[in-house]
């Protein structure tokens, strides 16, 4: 038995690279994070070891430290490694159902998209059971500012995180209706988690309008979105409440099959 044990550990290994792998695999259950003293006590690491660790993976971005709380979590770099890994696994396989059943309730094209770096990704769709519908090619971004995809996802990030995706940008003006206003933007925020669903008033393109939600995995965290899109006359501002809720419902229940439990 001890010869097998022998054999399965490495012949060169990397302490520290270790330890940086466990404080990892720790925060990425603890979606409110951790203080280092916590981290230490939990791993029983030495404080200078945990100290240079966390300080080069916050340093290389792949945790974030709220200087208020000092808490230690994950960053969205991290994140995103995560979430791209899911896409192809099982995020897109999750969703299909789910958007096949709400396009055949709603009538219109179906989206599913998740914010990568500063912008929007669409990863599947469901076409509009009309003879005219709206499609896209599969990976086309997205703006954040002017899209239910990137408004559903940023109103629900823990608020850092969102604020550190929009520092620094501009919000692009693309038609009469899109919101440019900083200040006008955070309001909408609160608009979305207040309603629980997003709407696209023809801010990305004149005359079309979209709705969409939130989709949240097991820890509660909003990893996608998914929307509906269709010209303005057949989803006219008079329905908006009504559709949000419907995709809000749909969103709730790919999150159900993410593992998401509602608080």
């Amino acid at each position: 038995m001890k010869k097998e044990n022998a054999d399965l550990k490495p012949s060169y290994s990397v302490p520290n690279l270790e330890r940086g792998l466990l404080i990892i695999e720790l925060l990425a259950t603890k979606k409110r994070g951790l203080t280092l003293s916590e981290i230490i006590q939990t791993l029983s690491i030495s404080k200078s070891s945990a100290f240079r660790i966390v300080n080069t993976l916050i340093f290389k971005n792949y945790l974030q430290k709220n200087e208020t709380t000092k808490k230690i979590t994950l960053s969205r770099k991290m994140l995103t490694l995560g979430i791209s890994s899911m896409n192809e696994q099982s995020l897109v396989e999750m969703s299909i159902d789910v958007m096949r059943a709400m396009r055949d309730e709603l009538k219109e094209s179906v989206m599913l998209g998740v914010i990568l770096g500063d912008k929007g990704t669409i990863l599947e769709q469901v076409s509009s059971s009309y003879p005219v519908k709206l499609s896209v090619e599969l990976g086309t971004q997205f703006w954040l500012h002017s899209s239910v995809g990137g408004k559903s996802i940023l109103a629900f990030l823990p608020k850092e995180e969102s604020n550190q995706i929009l520092k620094g940008k501009n919000l692009t003006k693309f038609t009469e209706n899109t919101i440019v206003s900083k200040k006008a933007f955070i309001e909408e925020l609160n608009n979305v988690r207040e309603l629980g669903y997003a709407v696209d008033n023809g801010e990305d393109i004149q005359g079309i309008h979209c709705i969409g939600a939130p989709v949240f995995n097991e820890y509660g965290y909003p990893v996608a979105s998914v929307w509906i899109t269709a010209p303005h006359g057949r989803l006219p501002h008079e329905e908006f409440d009504a559709k949000g809720k419907a995709v809000a419902k749909y969103a709730m229940e790919i999150s159900h099959k993410l593992g998401y439990i509602d608080n």
